[in-house]
Formats: C-alpha cells, sequence, structure tokens
C-alpha cells in the first residue's frame, strides 16, 4: 500500500483528516528510525452551506469565500468595478458587487508573510476603511489553479462577509437597484493542527530540507497537489533511512500551504531560528507524477559551478528535464532568504497540471506511480552526492 492510499482524502488544516493523516506521517517516520519533532498551532476549520442572492424573488446561488463571517441581511447594492470607483463611492453598510478590474486575480490574504502586493494591500485597506455590510465578487477563471470561478478573498483575518459567483450571476445582479437579500452560509471555528518535522543528524557540515505540503484545499482530494509529493518525499525518507553523509536531513511535511495562515511553515521557520544559515539545500516537491509529464526541476540561488552538477546529472535520465522557475510554493520562503533550492514538479505544470489544482478533478488517475518512483530514486542520489 502506498502513502497515497492512506492519505488521500480532503485534508484542510484543522480538520480531522488532516489529523488523522499527521498520525500516520508520524508513524511512517517513527518506524523509519527518525527522530521526530511534532508543533502544534492554533488555526482555524471551515464549514459552508447553501448561499443566494434573492433578486425580485429569484434566488441565485453564491459560494461562500473560505474562512467567511456569517451574514443573512437585506441591503442597498453598490456595483464598484474600478480602484477609481473603490476609492470615490460610498459604500459603508451596503452590500458591494465587485467585478471587473478588481476581480483579475485573488488578493493576498492581510499581511501575508513571504508576498503581499501594494495593490492587494490598497484594496484590502479600502474595504477595510469603508466597511461594507458584504462583498460579493464576480470572477473567472483562476490563473494559478483550475476554479473558475475562484473566491477573492481566502483570509481568516478579514472580518468583512464575502462569496463569490460566475460571470453568468453577475451579468444577472449588476444593474439592479434597491434593497436586496444576501445570504453567505460559512462558518469558521477554532482548531488545532500540528507540524511534523523527521529528522536525520548526520556529519553537521549544514543541513539539507526535503519538502513537500501533506494539506489540501476544501473540496479537493488533491492527489496531484499534493499527495504525490508527500509519496516522494516518504519514499527518499525510506531511502535514506541508513544516510550517513555530510549533511543533517530535516524531512518536512509542511501543513498549511494551502492555509491562508501558511502557519505550519511559519512554525518550521520558528523552530530553525537562528540556523536558518545552515540550511544548505531546501528540495521542494509540488505536483510531481502527472500521467502525460515527465519531472521538472528548476532551481534558486545556484552558482555556476553547482548548477553544471545538476545539469550534467538531468542529462543522464531522459525521465528528468530542467523546468522554469515558480514561486506558488514552499521553496519560495527559503528562496527569497537567498538559500540554494531545488523546485521538482511535473513538466507539464503550467500546461496541464495547474487546471486540475484545487478542483475535484485532481484525482489518482492522474498520478504515475512510475514516474513517482524514478523522481525518488533520482532525487536520493541526488542527495547523497550534494556537496555545498
Amino acid at each position: 500500500m502506498t502513502i497515497i492510499d492512506e492519505i488521500l482524502k480532503e485534508r484542510p488544516v484543522g480538520t480531522d483528516s488532516n489529523e488523522k493523516v499527521c498520525d500516520f506521517l508520524l508513524s511512517k517516520a517513527i518506524q523509519a528510525g527518525y527522530k521526530t519533532i511534532t508543533l502544534q498551532f492554533d488555526c482555524k476549520r471551515w464549514t459552508k452551506d447553501f448561499s443566494y442572492i434573492d433578486l425580485d424573488g429569484n434566488q441565485y446561488e453564491l459560494f461562500p469565500s473560505p474562512f467567511s463571517q456569517p451574514f443573512e441581511k437585506t441591503g442597498d447594492l453598490e456595483i464598484v468595478s474600478t480602484l477609481e470607483e473603490l476609492q470615490n463611492k460610498n459604500i459603508t453598510d451596503k452590500i458591494v458587487l465587485l467585478n471587473g478590474d478588481l476581480t483579475q486575480q485573488p488578493l493576498q490574504p492581510k499581511n501575508f508573510p513571504f508576498y503581499y502586493p501594494d495593490e492587494h494591500k490598497t484594496i484590502i485597506d479600502l474595504l477595510e476603511d469603508k466597511q461594507p455590510k458584504a462583498i460579493i465578487a464576480i470572477t473567472g477563471k483562476h490563473p494559478m489553479c483550475g476554479l473558475n470561478p475562484f473566491p477573492l478573498f481566502e483570509d481568516g483575518n478579514f472580518l468583512i462577509p464575502s462569496a463569490f459567483a460566475n460571470k453568468t450571476t453577475g451579468e444577472k445582479i449588476t444593474g439592479r437597484k434597491g434593497l436586496t437579500k444576501l445570504k453567505i452560509a460559512s462558518k469558521t471555528e477554532n482548531s488545532v493542527g500540528r507540524q511534523i518535522i523527521a529528522s536525520k543528524k548526520s556529519n553537521g557540515k549544514g543541513k539539507i530540507v526535503v519538502c513537500a505540503h501533506m494539506d489540501s484545499k476544501y473540496g479537493t482530494i488533491g492527489a496531484i497537489d499534493n499527495a504525490a509529493g508527500i509519496e516522494v518525499l516518504f519514499q527518499i525518507l525510506d531511502n535514506l533511512k541508513d544516510y550517513n553523509g555530510a549533511y543533517d536531513i530535516d524531512f518536512v511535511p509542511f501543513n498549511g500551504e494551502e492555509y491562508y495562515g501558511v502557519i505550519g511553515q511559519l512554525e518550521y521557520l520558528k523552530h530553525n531560528g537562528n540556523e536558518k544559515s545552515e540550511i544548505k539545500l531546501v528540495i521542494n516537491i509540488d505536483s510531481p507524477g502527472h500521467v502525460a509529464s515527465k519531472t521538472a526541476l528548476s532551481t534558486y540561488n545556484f552558482i555556476d559551478c553547482k548548477q553544471t552538477w545538476l545539469d550534467t546529472k538531468i542529462s543522464k535520465n531522459d525521465y528528468i528535464e530542467e523546468g522554469s522557475q515558480w514561486y506558488a510554493g514552499d521553496h519560495a520562503m527559503f528562496a527569497f532568504q537567498g538559500v540554494p533550492c531545488i523546485a521538482v514538479t511535473s513538466s507539464n505544470l503550467f500546461e496541464t497540471v495547474l487546471d486540475l489544482t484545487h478542483t475535484s478533478n485532481d484525482t489518482i488517475g492522474n498520478v504515475d506511480f512510475d514516474i513517482l518512483k524514478k523522481t525518488s530514486d533520482f532525487l536520493t542520489e541526488l542527495i547523497k552526492d550534494y556537496n555545498d
């Protein structure tokens, strides 16, 4: 039985299924002889139900934003399509429909620790300052996953109730005036989660971090994203259980990549503290093994001789290729600090895989286990041969 067989379930941070996955992965690391550390953290879990806007007695379905506050009231509907309109219109105590330029991409959560662009901060600050009753966002296809429509907000710290809808629903709402009834059936509860670390002390020349996020979004079992990555991580963990090379190794199934607060990642960084400079290489495995792909490796902060060494290894394997850089993954927080990183994914990430992620279509039929095995064997030898 593979690792995937045991963890292939909807498993957002803070849920019972996430806890069961943590238990299973922890037991596998202990069985392999690794020293394990468990970091507990506070988080939120989310549930939702049927939500709608009522127009002239007709109910049109809306989707609650993940972690939104609940709402069931009437209010005047105000349509806002541009930043200028958001700055100038009086939207206080109204139901605001956002569309157009304001809803082309999801907004980063408030004060996201690794990336919070000024234009997102401006929109969120204006909304919080003007205090509408609630927000409906009309969105389309997510630029970096398969969701269509996508939630404009996914942030438990953003307290204005919000929902989202597709463009068809948006056309029916746009132009309406007067009192409108809105129901957003959304509930958050306090919960706890865990960040697991499996460590092997070796000859102390520094540390290699091998990571892959274990959590999923709500509404998907996340086969490619990222049960496949956890499968590869634990195959490497098992391959290296007798490792005695130059570097200590941390195997980290990050618990929070799909959570608005990336809380497992922050707990790991806090745990490392002043040892950040000891990390000589990070290997992040995210969405590998698509049935129609090879494995793509992209590098960050690699000096020329190190890149040449890796290129030579890649050239000897027809199932591995050099990939384009991408930053929407757990390697980014290390890469931004200058740490050498390798990101491992499917070679058709941008053409095919992203359209599966975060959706119900991300199923086990998309996973090629032979590619996963070859990838784990390649990365195992890479770690054995690595010399900073």
